[in-house]
């Protein structure tokens, strides 16, 4: 672990500027000892395919594909590759800062999270998707130490060490996305930087695409897509409706900036319009969503894509959907967390989701267009 300043105990650079309602329901999360004084689960040996949620030539989730997509899955002919980085997925594992990647309930939602996020890249690449130790929800709010930063720091570098073993050992020199959400967006940014602008694997980056996180409009080094077949581009948005207050992502939350974990600090957040791929492009109504997945239920099933779901504007600080014209696509009944939740317009959740055979689609296009470009280099 290397050392954060103490001075993070006295000014934590996490904290999420909740309040209310919403502090007092994350407080309830916070573990009962500090990062320092817990035994940290093992760490996953990225040699073992059981340290992988997905990979190309196992059965996973990741493999699944809606009934009705025109693009079927294609690991095994894939051009390209894809490393999936999966987000915070349970809160169910109390008093742990990093959650063991054998915790039976991450191990639960890590495969039922690939079948519908990871899984919309399979019809172009092949689907890499480390297990790591993630950090609890309550690290990216803790307002009061320094524990919730080690967390997050801790997490990363086991996202770190899958990243590099991944180019060392998988990936032989072919094009690769970089894809995440959430906490996933939050650990591929500070991949983005440290690890490829810049450096050899950017020549082999198709685009990044970083949903659901903490991804500053400005990072330097590379361009927002403003097409739906540009390459070597940066995609992000965060979702919500109209009524939605988008402050927590706005403001709140890290991100990695400037070689640093940092609040955003009211700093533009990038938001691609995932309906016409433009950095900041216009609202496109819900006849141009050509398949939303709802929440399958059960791990081993897709669902049949529903297109018309809803459109999207990306002309203003967060994408703004219209509300969901169908069920699938809402918090489950009975939850009354105040974030990440629909009822508040929030659709953080469902980032992928409501735009999946778009991003399906697009994964397919930028990935030809990527290999087209490559072809006429060496003509």
């Amino acid at each position: 672990m290397s050392g954060f300043s103490v001075a993070y105990a006295l000014d934590p650079v996490t904290g999420g500027n909740l309040s209310g309602e919403a502090r007092a329901r994350m407080d309830r999360e916070r573990p009962d000892s500090s990062f320092e004084t817990q035994d940290l689960p093992e760490a996953p040996d990225c040699r073992s395919a059981e340290a992988w949620a997905a990979l190309p030539d196992k059965k996973d989730s990741a493999d699944l594909a809606p009934p009705n997509t025109p693009y079927p899955e294609a690991q095994a002919l894939a051009a390209a590759d894809v490393f999936f980085i999966h987000p915070t997925t349970t809160a169910a594992t109390k008093n742990v800062w990093n959650v063991p990647i054998d915790d039976p309930a991450a191990l639960r939602d890590v495969d039922y999270i690939l079948g519908f996020f990871a899984s919309a890249f399979n019809a172009a690449a092949k689907v890499y998707a480390p297990r790591y130790r993630e950090a609890h929800i309550y690290a990216f709010f803790d307002d009061k130490t320094d524990s919730g930063i080690k967390a997050i720091d801790l997490a990363h570098r086991d996202v770190e060490r899958a990243f590099l073993y991944y180019l060392e050992h998988y990936n032989r020199g072919r094009p690769f996305i970089l894809a995440g959400h959430s906490q996933g967006s939050i650990h591929g940014l500070r991949l983005l930087q440290e690890h490829i602008l810049g450096k050899p694997p950017m020549n082999r980056m198709v685009g990044a695409y970083l949903i659901g996180g903490t991804v500053p409009e400005n990072i330097q080094g590379i361009r927002p897509a403003q097409s739906a077949s540009d390459t070597g581009v940066l995609i992000a948005w965060n979702a919500y409706t109209r009524e939605g207050d988008p402050r927590i992502f706005t403001d709140g939350l890290i991100g990695w900036i400037d070689g640093a974990y940092a609040k955003m600090g009211n700093k533009p957040l990038l938001q691609i319009n995932p309906l016409s791929w433009k950095f900041r492009g216009g609202r496109v109504p819900p006849s141009g969503n050509p398949g939303s997945l709802p929440v399958p239920q059960a791990p081993d099933e897709t669902p049949p894509l529903v297109p018309g779901i809803c459109g999207a504007d990306a002309s203003g600080d967060v994408l703004v959907i219209d509300l969901p014209s169908v069920s699938g696509f809402s918090t489950p009944a009975g939850e009354n967390f105040p974030i990440f939740n629909t009822r508040y317009g929030d659709y953080h959740n469902f980032e992928y989701q409501l735009f999946y055979e778009s991003i399906r689609e697009n994964a397919v296009e930028r990935v030809n267009a990527f290999s087209e470009a490559s072809s006429s280099r060496f003509q």
